[in-house]
């Protein structure tokens, strides 16, 4: 072959590869320049309404700034709700069903309150596999109610009962609250079942719980009076054993925890104040209320020089009759294995007992995985989504009118203990 006729032909396979390549490349940049499909569209949104829930600020009375923003989401939806004294959001969606029209609902439950609210961590931050903020997983429970009022409106989400979702602006197990007062006794709003919804964890499933009280002494060197060194702060340690020992005479039947001790002080001087955070858990309601008078007779009568102290309850959660809330766990645990999620029933004290207590099928799931930490939680960002299937499917699931067969005993809804 000519010497001219070799270099056309390089000439030419050379620019046919440097087209070839100028041509991917430019497909390459429309594909990386084009916005990625989210894979979880409807997971997405409901951690984006809780970062914007977890930066506002809680807790605030009657909780306004989150209760805003719900009812905001709300009436964008073209949902009604109605509000009461306290601040509580009720939701009343109708059964498409005509037929199944005078059911009783299914309640699905949260709080908007959360205690570890932050001006800086709670603002939050995403990572590929992790979403971080202070009081995250505290917010996860209403946004996960405003996923479940969008799926209503968007027709994604019929269950054959009427369905109620009440976000709550009070804490369920203030003493001085009764928040489902008129949910429980009011005939119009009783609810035949319910299932409560926080943050953490997935597939960990509350359906029986202990009661509980949470109580705190707090003690306080008296003014114009020569108190010992350390005075508060042996109080405090001396308090605490006399607590131990009169918990104790209960034997197995009646736990006491600890749950913090703080003495504080001006720079450079021995503490003047401090208080003794304490729960008790038991199964039985009338040793859980035995002890605690006792506990609190304890704390009136003990006597420290300089030193004043005070006892007062900040918690109480009812035991819980697992028989009543049986057929609605049973449920629950049947979508989480057809989901494939790692499945574990815990007893630790929950705001569903107020409503088992009162004969109503209750329980409480978790609809993320992660981790809560002093300063921030941490949430497995590809866990949501399952969370939200769950929750959604249990609500079908509990709400067929086929669960209204023999159900009497099994404390499903539809039967006597709905």
């Amino acid at each position: 072959m000519p010497y001219y006729e070799s270099m056309n032909v390089l000439g030419f396979l050379k620019n046919a590869v440097q087209s070839g390549l100028n041509t991917l490349s430019g497909r390459v940049d429309q594909i990386l320049a084009r916005p990625r499909k989210p894979a979880f569209p409807l997971a997405d949104r409901l951690l984006a309404d809780a970062f914007r829930l977890g930066q506002l600020p809680s807790p605030a009375e009657q909780e306004k700034e989150r209760a805003a923003f719900v009812a905001e989401r709300l009436s964008a939806l073209g949902l009604p709700y109605v509000v009461d004294g306290d601040g509580n959001i009720l939701v009343h969606f109708h059964s498409p069903s005509e037929a199944n029209i005078s059911r009783e609902p299914l309640l699905v439950f949260t709080r908007l309150v959360s205690e570890r609210w932050n001006s800086l961590e709670s603002l939050g931050r995403l990572e590929l596999q992790y979403a971080n903020g202070a009081g995250l997983a505290d917010a996860l429970g209403p946004a996960a109610l405003l996923s479940l009022a969008e799926a209503y409106a968007e027709g994604r989400l019929a269950p054959e009962r009427d369905l109620y979702l009440f976000f709550s602006a009070l804490h369920f197990d203030d003493p001085e609250a009764d928040t489902f007062r008129t949910l429980g006794s009011d005939s119009r709003y009783r609810p035949a079942a319910a299932i409560g919804v926080r943050g953490f964890m997935l597939g960990v499933l509350t359906s029986h719980s202990p009661g509980s009280y949470r109580a705190a002494m707090t003690v306080m060197e008296e003014e114009a009076q020569n108190a010992d060194v350390n005075a508060v702060v042996s109080a405090l340690t001396d308090m605490a054993r006399h607590f131990q020992k009169a918990a104790e005479k209960y034997g197995p039947g009646l736990r006491l925890y600890l749950k913090h001790i703080e003495a504080r002080s001006a720079s450079y001087r021995t503490p003047t104040e401090g208080i003794l955070e304490l729960e008790l858990e038991s199964e039985d309601g009338e040793i859980l209320e035995t002890a605690l008078e006792n506990i609190k007779a304890v704390a009136e009568t003990t006597a420290y020089k300089s030193v004043k102290g005070n006892f007062r309850v900040k918690a109480y959660v009812p035991p819980a009759d697992p028989a009543v809330s049986a057929g609605l766990a049973r449920i629950a645990l049947e979508v989480m294995r057809g989901l494939k999620i790692k499945t574990e029933e815990e007893a630790k004290p929950d705001p569903a007992s107020f409503l088992s207590t009162l004969g109503i099928p209750a329980i409480s799931v978790g609809i993320a995985s992660g981790r809560e930490g002093l300063a921030r939680d941490t949430v497995e960002v590809a866990s949501i989504e399952r969370g939200r299937q769950l929750l959604e499917r249990i609500i079908m699931e509990a709400g067929k009118s086929g669960n209204d067969q023999n159900q009497e005993q099994d404390g499903t809804p539809g039967g006597q203990n709905g």
